[in-house]
């Protein structure tokens, strides 16, 4: 008859690490440990990805309701630029973008025009043409929100809600490991207390 096939070492020594290799010396609070790890991983897999997806979902509908609500309350509008741009530098040390702010004019509510410094392309002369945004009352404001901002509001908001489950399993887990040191360390003294006047052979 033969042997039964020894468990493989790396199984073992996986077990052994993780604290479920069964070792009946194990203290308690080892054990309380090991149940506690196991849980936070459980929730981090089971908890991270829902939170993403209903996170993901809240801020898309959240996003497209300020969209909505944006749309209804702002207008585009032509602005008459009162005053030339810098000329377009091409050269590879130009710093990022192709607009400049540039005094601009536009007609507002009643009959007096409104200024403002606006957005325009380099090389714009005066006189020349801009698109800008204005609320209710006729003030410069931004563009309703786009699809793609939507969606990158989405993305980031799915993508932190888990970072920020992890950081705080972590964090309990860190709190865990304190509270079980110290009991520990207590369980220890106790047991010393217990065992020393023996080991030394002196009356507590």
């Amino acid at each position: 008859m033969s042997a039964l096939p020894a468990r493989p070492r790396r199984i073992t020594r996986l077990a052994r690490t993780l604290g479920l290799d069964g070792n009946p010396l194990r203290p308690a609070t080892d054990r309380a440990m090991v149940l506690i790890r196991v849980a936070m991983v459980a929730a981090f897999l089971i908890g991270g990805p829902l939170a993403a997806i209903g996170a993901g979902h809240w801020m898309d509908r959240a996003a497209m309701t300020e969209a909505r609500v944006q749309a209804a309350d702002r207008h585009s509008a032509r602005a008459v630029v009162q005053q030339p741009t810098p000329p377009a530098i091409t050269t590879a040390a130009a710093p990022g973008g192709t607009q400049d702010w540039a005094l601009a004019q536009w007609e507002g509510k009643g009959a007096t025009p409104r200024t403002g410094m606006v957005l325009a392309a380099w090389g714009s002369p005066a006189g020349s043409l801009v698109t800008v945004w204005l609320d209710a009352s006729g003030k410069l404001t931004g563009p309703p929100l786009k699809p793609g901002q939507i969606t990158d509001r989405t993305i980031t908001v799915a993508v932190l809600v888990p970072a920020v489950l992890a950081l705080g399993l972590l964090t309990a887990w860190w709190q865990a490991q304190r509270i079980a040191e110290r009991r520990r360390l207590a369980a220890w003294d106790a047991a010393w207390s217990t065992v020393e006047p023996q080991w030394t052979r002196r009356r507590p």
